[in-house]
């Protein structure tokens, strides 16, 4: 006789069989497993890229700019008035002399008569006085020979006559002395080596004394005003002028260098809308150079010079001025003191 199944068992049996089969999996899985193998632990960190720095000397080396000017510039006056008789070949815009060269001539004439009259005058006066001396020594020997014994007057002596001859001779040689002055100006000659920026007389013009002739410009030497901010100074180490002078280069606008010249003095004010101090710096014979007045000029000037100094990038510094440093292999922070910068290069003496 067959056992019949409830239907109960017929709803569970799959269930059953799905349980064994999930049982067998897993017994067979672990069966067969294998074990990972451990990893070693890495140390974690992050690359950086150094580089090897070398001391080196140094030399600070400010730059600037100004107009080039005549140390020297005048203008030239007439002493004495007259109409203008000749002028030189160089008594032209631009054109150069030397010292002592004649520049222009005023009419003579008049002064030469004058001179004349101022010589006939002391001639005159001298003889004059010779009179009266003559006439002072007679006197003396009259008192003389009539046996008196007291001191003669100096009325009767002469000497009032004899003073006022003198005090002729004297004027006399005066008016001479500027009658000849007044004839050797009529002659006008350059006070010193340079060029004419302007000339406001020609020939047969006539001048006043005082008149304005011409404007000169010495060219032995020039100057340019170069302003130095009070960086610059600290820089240059220019608290007083003990440190002058300065070696300085000069170069155009369009960046061709001319040559170097010296810087010589601090103005002793600052300008009152900038705030800087001018530095001046001495040309000598610019037009040699190739240099002409009013010339826009860089300048680049050289200071103190620092030794077993580090040149690093701009950008490897740290705020507070402080740098990255890799020694005995690991990287430290180090405060340094930066002496100059130029060029996106951070020049250092410590740290």
């Amino acid at each position: 006789m067959h056992d019949k199944i409830t239907p109960f068992g017929q709803k569970i049996t799959p269930f059953i069989i799905i349980a064994l089969v999930v049982v067998a999996l897993i017994f067979i899985m672990r069966l067969f497993r294998v074990e990972p193998q451990t990893q070693p632990r890495q140390e974690t960190g992050f690359l950086v890229e150094t580089t090897q720095v070398q001391p080196q000397s140094l030399t600070v080396r400010v730059k600037s700019q100004g107009l080039l000017i005549p140390k020297r510039h005048i203008g030239l006056v007439s002493e004495i008035s007259g109409r203008v008789t000749t002028v030189s070949d160089s008594f032209v815009v631009g054109g150069q002399f030397k010292q002592g060269d004649v520049l222009l001539q005023i009419e003579p004439a008049d002064y030469q008569v004058a001179v004349a009259r101022s010589e006939a005058n002391l001639a005159s006066a001298r003889a004059n006085l010779e009179l009266e001396q003559a006439k002072a020594e007679q006197a003396e020997k009259d008192w003389q020979s009539f046996g008196k014994k007291s001191k003669a007057s100096d009325l009767l002596l002469n000497i009032p006559q004899l003073k006022g001859a003198q005090a002729a001779v004297d004027a006399a040689k005066a008016d001479l002395q500027k009658a000849q002055r007044d004839l050797a100006k009529t002659t006008i000659r350059a006070p010193f080596d340079g060029t004419i920026l302007a000339k406001q007389v020609d020939i047969g013009q006539f001048v006043n004394v005082s008149g304005q002739l011409a404007r000169l410009a010495g060219t032995q030497l020039a100057e340019i005003r170069l302003p130095l901010t009070s960086h610059n100074l600290n820089q240059l180490q220019l608290t007083d002028d003990s440190r002058l002078p300065l070696v300085v280069s000069l170069s155009l606008e369009n960046g061709s260098e001319v040559g170097q010249a010296q810087l010589v003095r601090l103005e002793p004010e600052k300008d009152a809308q900038t705030m800087v101090t001018y530095g001046v710096v001495e040309v000598p014979k610019p037009f040699n150079l190739g240099l002409r007045f009013n010339s826009f000029i860089n300048a680049t000037i050289s200071g103190p010079i620092y030794q077993n100094v580090f040149a690093v990038p701009s950008q490897w510094l740290l705020p507070q001025q402080r740098l990255p440093l890799y020694r005995n292999g690991r990287l430290h922070i180090q405060p340094v003191t930066v002496i100059y910068q130029a060029n996106q290069t951070e020049y250092i003496n410590q740290g």
